[in-house]
Protein backbone atom coordinates (compact mmCIF):
# COMPACT_ATOMS: atom_id res chain seq x y z
CA UNK A 1 0.00 0.00 0.00
CA UNK A 2 3.00 2.21 1.06
CA UNK A 3 4.56 2.07 -2.55
CA UNK A 4 1.24 2.22 -4.59
CA UNK A 5 0.64 5.86 -2.55
CA UNK A 6 4.39 6.85 -3.57
CA UNK A 7 4.18 5.99 -7.01
CA UNK A 8 0.72 7.90 -7.05
CA UNK A 9 2.40 10.59 -5.76
CA UNK A 10 5.29 10.36 -8.02
CA UNK A 11 2.68 10.62 -10.38
CA UNK A 12 1.29 13.79 -9.05
CA UNK A 13 4.13 15.43 -8.53
CA UNK A 14 5.54 15.01 -12.20
CA UNK A 15 2.01 16.02 -13.54
CA UNK A 16 2.65 19.10 -11.37
CA UNK A 17 6.08 19.95 -13.06
CA UNK A 18 5.10 19.15 -16.33
CA UNK A 19 2.12 21.44 -16.57
CA UNK A 20 4.66 23.98 -14.79
CA UNK A 21 7.04 23.98 -17.24
CA UNK A 22 4.39 24.51 -20.24
CA UNK A 23 2.97 27.22 -18.69
CA UNK A 24 6.32 28.86 -18.55
CA UNK A 25 6.88 27.94 -22.31
CA UNK A 26 3.56 29.70 -23.35
CA UNK A 27 4.35 32.94 -21.48
CA UNK A 28 7.76 33.02 -22.79
CA UNK A 29 6.28 32.60 -26.43
CA UNK A 30 3.60 34.98 -25.55
CA UNK A 31 6.15 37.68 -24.37
CA UNK A 32 7.99 37.62 -27.79
CA UNK A 33 7.55 40.51 -29.78
CA UNK A 34 5.94 40.76 -33.17
CA UNK A 35 9.47 42.04 -34.57
CA UNK A 36 11.44 39.99 -32.51
CA UNK A 37 9.70 36.68 -34.20
CA UNK A 38 10.07 38.39 -37.68
CA UNK A 39 13.87 38.93 -36.92
CA UNK A 40 13.82 34.63 -35.68
CA UNK A 41 12.12 33.79 -38.61
CA UNK A 42 14.93 34.94 -41.12
CA UNK A 43 17.53 32.36 -41.94
CA UNK A 44 20.72 31.81 -40.04
CA UNK A 45 21.96 31.56 -43.78
CA UNK A 46 20.32 34.41 -45.02
CA UNK A 47 19.55 33.00 -48.29
CA UNK A 48 17.17 35.01 -49.88
CA UNK A 49 15.75 32.19 -52.20
CA UNK A 50 13.76 29.85 -49.63
CA UNK A 51 10.74 29.67 -48.09
CA UNK A 52 9.38 31.82 -45.37
CA UNK A 53 7.75 30.33 -41.78
CA UNK A 54 5.59 33.41 -40.61
CA UNK A 55 1.79 33.09 -41.47
CA UNK A 56 -0.07 36.30 -42.64
CA UNK A 57 -1.58 36.66 -39.18
CA UNK A 58 1.92 36.83 -37.44
CA UNK A 59 3.67 39.47 -40.32
CA UNK A 60 0.40 41.60 -40.05
CA UNK A 61 0.99 41.57 -36.24
CA UNK A 62 4.75 43.11 -36.89
CA UNK A 63 3.29 46.29 -38.82
CA UNK A 64 0.12 46.43 -36.10
CA UNK A 65 2.94 46.42 -33.37
CA UNK A 66 5.21 49.58 -34.92
CA UNK A 67 2.14 50.99 -36.83
CA UNK A 68 -1.19 50.63 -34.58
CA UNK A 69 -3.00 53.32 -37.02
CA UNK A 70 -2.64 50.72 -39.62
CA UNK A 71 -6.06 49.01 -40.22
CA UNK A 72 -5.68 45.31 -39.17
CA UNK A 73 -7.54 44.04 -42.45
CA UNK A 74 -5.48 45.81 -44.83
CA UNK A 75 -2.36 44.66 -42.94
CA UNK A 76 -3.64 40.85 -43.28
CA UNK A 77 -4.24 41.07 -47.02
CA UNK A 78 -1.02 42.65 -47.39
CA UNK A 79 1.28 40.78 -45.38
CA UNK A 80 -0.65 37.53 -47.79
CA UNK A 81 0.94 39.48 -51.03
CA UNK A 82 4.25 39.13 -49.84
CA UNK A 83 3.56 35.13 -49.05
CA UNK A 84 1.56 34.88 -51.99
CA UNK A 85 4.29 36.58 -54.38
CA UNK A 86 7.61 35.35 -52.68
CA UNK A 87 5.94 31.80 -52.96
CA UNK A 88 5.72 32.21 -56.77
CA UNK A 89 9.31 33.08 -57.55
CA UNK A 90 10.64 30.96 -54.47
CA UNK A 91 11.65 34.11 -52.20
CA UNK A 92 11.66 34.08 -48.95
CA UNK A 93 8.76 36.11 -47.90
CA UNK A 94 10.03 36.84 -44.53
CA UNK A 95 12.96 38.41 -46.01
CA UNK A 96 11.06 40.11 -48.65
CA UNK A 97 8.65 41.82 -45.91
CA UNK A 98 11.77 42.33 -43.47
CA UNK A 99 13.02 44.71 -46.63
CA UNK A 100 9.77 46.20 -46.68
CA UNK A 101 9.58 47.27 -43.32
CA UNK A 102 13.09 48.41 -43.34
CA UNK A 103 12.06 51.09 -46.60
CA UNK A 104 9.11 51.76 -45.21
CA UNK A 105 9.21 52.44 -41.49
CA UNK A 106 6.46 49.43 -41.05
CA UNK A 107 4.47 51.53 -43.45
CA UNK A 108 4.42 54.70 -42.29
CA UNK A 109 6.83 56.24 -44.93
CA UNK A 110 8.45 59.25 -43.39
CA UNK A 111 11.50 58.92 -45.83
CA UNK A 112 12.29 58.48 -49.24
CA UNK A 113 9.62 56.23 -50.09
CA UNK A 114 6.23 57.44 -50.49
CA UNK A 115 3.08 55.54 -50.09
CA UNK A 116 2.06 56.69 -53.26
CA UNK A 117 4.37 54.86 -55.69
CA UNK A 118 3.69 51.43 -53.92
CA UNK A 119 7.27 51.05 -54.02
CA UNK A 120 7.92 48.93 -50.96
CA UNK A 121 11.67 47.90 -51.55
CA UNK A 122 13.15 51.44 -52.49
CA UNK A 123 13.65 50.24 -56.16
CA UNK A 124 15.78 53.73 -58.01
CA UNK A 125 15.12 55.79 -54.82
CA UNK A 126 18.54 58.18 -54.82
CA UNK A 127 17.38 61.31 -52.78
CA UNK A 128 14.56 63.68 -52.68
CA UNK A 129 14.57 64.34 -56.83
CA UNK A 130 15.11 61.10 -57.12
CA UNK A 131 12.28 58.76 -55.39
CA UNK A 132 12.49 55.94 -57.59
CA UNK A 133 10.04 54.06 -59.83
CA UNK A 134 6.48 54.34 -59.42
CA UNK A 135 4.00 51.21 -59.63
CA UNK A 136 0.39 50.94 -60.74
CA UNK A 137 -0.45 49.37 -57.64
CA UNK A 138 0.25 47.61 -54.16
CA UNK A 139 0.41 44.29 -55.97
CA UNK A 140 2.56 45.39 -58.57
CA UNK A 141 4.65 47.21 -55.87
CA UNK A 142 5.14 44.01 -53.91
CA UNK A 143 6.02 41.77 -57.00
CA UNK A 144 8.34 44.23 -58.42
CA UNK A 145 10.27 44.01 -54.86
CA UNK A 146 10.55 40.28 -55.15
CA UNK A 147 11.68 40.12 -58.55
CA UNK A 148 14.11 42.96 -57.70
CA UNK A 149 15.45 40.26 -54.86
CA UNK A 150 15.18 37.11 -56.92
CA UNK A 151 17.51 39.05 -59.48
CA UNK A 152 20.03 39.76 -57.29
CA UNK A 153 19.67 36.21 -55.49
CA UNK A 154 20.13 33.93 -58.52
CA UNK A 155 20.13 33.65 -62.49
CA UNK A 156 16.49 31.35 -62.55
CA UNK A 157 14.11 33.06 -64.65
CA UNK A 158 10.75 34.53 -63.36
CA UNK A 159 7.82 32.55 -62.82
CA UNK A 160 5.86 35.50 -63.72
CA UNK A 161 6.04 38.58 -66.21
CA UNK A 162 8.39 41.19 -65.37
CA UNK A 163 6.81 44.02 -63.69
CA UNK A 164 10.26 45.64 -62.11
CA UNK A 165 11.59 47.85 -64.64
CA UNK A 166 15.21 47.91 -63.76
CA UNK A 167 15.37 43.54 -62.97
CA UNK A 168 17.78 43.79 -66.34
CA UNK A 169 19.70 46.38 -64.60
CA UNK A 170 21.14 44.11 -61.62
CA UNK A 171 23.91 41.49 -61.58
CA UNK A 172 21.96 38.30 -61.61
CA UNK A 173 23.34 36.06 -58.77
CA UNK A 174 25.44 38.73 -57.45
CA UNK A 175 23.92 38.83 -53.86
CA UNK A 176 22.06 35.01 -53.24
CA UNK A 177 22.11 36.06 -49.34
CA UNK A 178 20.70 39.32 -47.39
CA UNK A 179 24.10 40.16 -46.60
CA UNK A 180 25.62 40.65 -50.16
CA UNK A 181 22.70 43.30 -50.15
CA UNK A 182 24.71 45.60 -48.73
CA UNK A 183 26.67 47.61 -51.68
CA UNK A 184 24.44 46.54 -53.94
CA UNK A 185 20.68 47.00 -53.29
CA UNK A 186 21.85 49.96 -51.24
CA UNK A 187 25.82 51.79 -50.55
CA UNK A 188 24.86 51.17 -46.75
CA UNK A 189 27.24 48.65 -46.03
CA UNK A 190 25.24 47.68 -43.06
CA UNK A 191 21.73 47.39 -44.82
CA UNK A 192 22.18 43.30 -44.96
CA UNK A 193 21.75 43.33 -40.91
CA UNK A 194 19.57 45.70 -41.00
CA UNK A 195 17.15 43.17 -42.79
CA UNK A 196 18.34 40.92 -40.31
CA UNK A 197 17.32 43.00 -37.67
CA UNK A 198 14.34 44.41 -38.40
CA UNK A 199 16.12 48.29 -37.86
CA UNK A 200 15.17 51.15 -39.45
CA UNK A 201 17.83 52.45 -42.02
CA UNK A 202 19.29 56.19 -40.94
CA UNK A 203 22.12 58.27 -41.56
CA UNK A 204 22.65 58.94 -45.12
CA UNK A 205 20.22 58.56 -47.84
CA UNK A 206 21.77 55.89 -50.08
CA UNK A 207 21.24 55.03 -53.58
CA UNK A 208 19.40 51.48 -53.65
CA UNK A 209 19.36 49.05 -56.56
Amino acid sequence: MRDAENWNMRKLTLATLVVALAGVAVQGFASESPKSNLVAAIPSSGAIMGKGQLTRVQLADVLLAENPALDKGFARDFSQMYITEAAAEGVNHDIAFSQMCVETNFFKFDGLVTRESNNFGGIGVIDDQNRGVLFPSTLIGVRAQIQHLKGYATKEPLAQARVDPRYYNIFHGSAPLISDLSGRWSTNIAYGESLRNVTRETGKKLVRG
